[in-house]
C-alpha cells in the first residue's frame, strides 16, 4: 500500500495509452496521477478516459489523481493538409486565420490580431522553438518570415512570439467549456496555462467558486511575464508547474534550471506543491533507454524537491509509455537514496501547526519510525509535512475521496480512506492501530509518529504530536 518512491509520477494520456488496459499498466509502472491535455482532445474521449481511470483506481484499490490541463490563450497553426519542410535561409509566408480548422489547403496562423501586435525584426518559434524565423514584412492578413532554422512545419504545433505584446486573456472561451466540463466529471485540478500574474489565478478561482467547485488549481509558469510575480502566483495556487517547453523558448534557454530551481525553493518556502514537466525523458518518446543527460535531469528535479515529475509525449504518443513510467521510478528512487541523508534542524514558526508538522518530520527521521501518519480534514497538515523534506512515507487518513485525491499529488503522502467518525483521541489510537494491522502496514512493536488535531474535523487545528508504538 505505501509506494517505493515519494516522488509522484504523472503520466499524460494519449492515443498510446488512453485504454483501460494501458491505464491499469501505467499505474502498476507507478504513475500515481494523470495529465488530459485539452489541447489534444475531446470532451467525449476525455469523458471515456476519465471513467476509465476511476474504474482502474477501484481495481487496484489505490488513490489516482486526474489533471485537467487547459489550452489556454495558445497560438497554434491550423489543421492545414500536408507538413511542410521549410529551408534554412528562405523565406516563408503564413496566413492569418480565426481558428485552426480555418483554411486547411494553406499554413495559417490561428491569430488574426497578430498583424497589429507584432513588427518586423521580431521572433517567432513554433514547435518548442524547433523552428526559428524572423518576420520580415507584414502584409494585411499575411506575414512574411525569413527562416533562421528550418524544419518540418506540422498542424497545429504550437507558435511562441517572445518579443511580442500579445492581449491574449487569461481564459478563452474554450478553456472556460473545459472548466464546466472537468467540474462535472470530478477533474481533480484544473493546470491553467500561460498564468501571468496572479489575477489570472484569482480569475480561474472566480468561475470555480461560480461553479461550487472546490477543484485545485495549478499554475503552469511558461511565459517572462509570471518571473515578475512568481511569489504571488505561488501563493495563489495550489500546485506550480514549470512548463519547460514554452518557458524555454519565451526566455533564454540557459536560464531555465536557474528558474526551476528558484521555483522549487519557493514552494519550500509557501507549503506549494511543484511540479517539473516537458522533456524528462523525451528520448524514450522513440527509444527504449533514456540519454544519461535525461537522467541525470530527472535526478537533480527529484533531489531538488520536486513533488512530481511529469511525462509527456513520452506516455501519450510514445512508443514506449509503461517502460517510461518504469525508468522514470528507477530514477526517483536511485535518487531519493541521496536526498536528506543529513540531520536537519527544526523549523521554529510562530504558527503550531507549521511547528508541529517540522518537528514530527525530524523525529520521524532522528528514531527511524516507520512512517508518519497524520488525520487531516483539508489536506493542510499532510503538505506541510510533506514540505519538510521528510524521507519517510507520509500516511494521510482523510474521509473524503476529493481530499484524498488532491493530496494524493504531495511528495510522500499516500491517502488512507477512513470511515470512522473520530471523537477522541484514544479512539483516534485505537482506530489507527486496528487499520495499521489490517493493512499490514507494520508490525507489532513498529514505531510510528501522529500528528493530529483537535478538535477532530476542524481545519487548521493540528496541535497534538505523539510517537505510537504498534501493538
Amino acid at each position: 500500500m505505501i509506494p517505493s518512491v515519494n516522488t509522484k509520477i504523472i503520466a499524460t494520456i494519449g492515443p498510446a495509452n488512453k485504454s483501460l488496459d494501458k491505464i491499469i499498466a501505467l499505474i502498476k509502472a507507478g504513475a500515481t496521477v494523470f495529465r488530459l491535455n485539452c489541447s489534444h482532445g475531446t470532451h467525449p474521449e476525455f469523458r471515456k478516459v476519465i471513467s476509465d481511470i476511476r474504474k482502474a483506481e477501484k481495481e487496484n484499490k489505490t488513490v489516482i489523481t486526474i489533471i485537467l490541463d487547459l489550452q489556454g490563450p495558445k497560438i497554434r497553426l491550423n489543421r492545414f493538409k500536408t507538413p511542410v519542410n521549410i529551408a534554412t535561409g528562405s523565406d516563408f509566408t503564413f496566413s492569418l486565420c480565426k481558428n485552426t480548422d480555418d483554411n486547411p489547403d494553406e499554413v495559417c496562423i490561428a491569430y488574426q490580431a497578430l498583424s497589429n501586435e507584432t513588427c518586423a525584426g521580431q521572433r517567432v518559434f513554433i514547435d518548442d522553438g524547433k523552428i526559428e524565423l524572423r518576420i520580415k514584412s507584414i502584409n494585411g492578413a499575411k506575414i512574411v518570415t525569413e527562416v533562421k532554422k528550418g524544419g518540418i512545419l506540422n498542424p497545429r504545433k504550437g507558435v511562441n512570439l517572445p518579443d511580442s505584446c500579445l492581449s491574449l486573456p487569461s481564459l478563452t472561451e474554450q478553456d472556460i467549456e473545459d472548466v464546466k466540463f472537468g467540474v462535472k466529471h470530478d477533474v481533480d485540478y484544473i493546470a491553467l496555462s500561460f498564468v501571468r500574474s496572479k489575477k489570472d489565478v484569482t480569475e480561474l478561482r472566480g468561475l470555480l467558486t461560480k461553479l461550487k467547485s472546490r477543484i485545485g488549481v495549478i499554475s503552469k509558469i511558461e511565459k517572462p511575464e509570471a518571473l515578475k510575480d512568481l511569489r504571488g502566483i505561488t501563493e495563489a495556487s495550489d500546485a506550480v508547474l514549470v512548463a519547460r517547453g514554452d518557458l524555454g523558448v519565451e526566455i533564454d534557454l540557459e536560464r531555465v534550471p536557474a528558474v526551476q530551481k528558484e521555483i522549487l525553493d519557493l514552494g519550500k518556502i509557501t507549503k506549494t506543491p511543484v511540479i517539473v514537466a516537458t522533456q524528462m525523458l523525451e528520448t524514450m518518446t522513440k527509444n527504449p533507454m533514456p540519454t544519461r543527460a535525461e537522467v541525470t535531469d530527472v535526478f537533480q528535479a527529484v533531489k531538488d524537491g520536486a513533488d512530481a515529475v511529469m511525462l509527456s509525449g513520452e506516455t501519450a504518443v510514445g512508443d514506449f509509455p509503461i517502460e517510461a513510467v518504469k525508468m522514470m521510478k528507477k530514477i526517483i528512487k536511485e535518487s531519493e537514496k541521496t536526498t536528506n541523508q543529513k540531520s536537519r534542524t527544526i523549523e521554529l514558526s510562530a504558527d503550531t501547526d507549521k511547528a508541529i508538522a517540522s518537528m514530527a518530520s525530524a523525529i520521524t527521521d532522528k528514531i527511524n519510525a516507520k512512517f508518519i501518519c497524520c488525520f487531516t480534514a483539508s489536506g493542510w497538515t499532510a503538505k506541510l509535512i510533506s514540505k519538510t523534506s521528510i524521507k519517510h512515507p507520509i500516511l494521510a487518513f482523510i474521509q473524503t475521496k476529493d481530499i484524498a485525491r488532491r493530496i494524493n499529488l504531495y511528495r510522500g503522502v499516500t491517502p488512507v480512506n477512513m470511515n470512522n467518525n473520530i471523537s477522541d483521541f484514544d479512539s483516534m489510537f485505537e482506530i489507527l492501530n486496528k487499520k495499521i494491522k489490517i493493512e499490514k502496514l507494520a508490525e507489532i512493536g513498529n514505531k510510528i509518529v501522529v500528528v493530529a488535531g483537535s478538535p477532530f474535523g476542524q481545519t487548521g487545528s493540528t496541535n497534538l504530536m505523539r510517537v505510537h508504538t504498534v501493538y
